[in-house]
């Protein structure tokens, strides 16, 4: 019973240890060609857009976390970055 315990535990911990802790991720392109990256973590959030042709310029980079996920999703699906 200890044994099969341990291995059980042992089991969780390397499952839930090495799964990334996702806090949300979403891409869109608006009307004229230009693309936008959201990726956010726990431990960070990067917002990425590319001009057409251009490359990915780093548009804005903060704390991580669903609830800032959601705030900087609304932010940029009302208003296209400037860069």
């Amino acid at each position: 019973m200890i044994r099969t315990t341990a291995i059980i535990a042992t089991a969780l911990t390397l499952g839930l240890g090495a799964a990334p802790a996702l806090a949300g991720d979403a891409a869109w392109t608006y009307s004229d060609g230009m693309k936008l990256k959201i990726k956010c973590r726990s431990s960070g959030c990067k917002v990425t857009a590319k001009k057409p042709g251009g490359s990915w310029v780093l548009v804005e980079e903060g704390k991580g976390g669903n609830e800032n996920f959601q705030v900087l999703e609304a932010k940029y699906k009302k208003v296209k970055p400037a860069f």
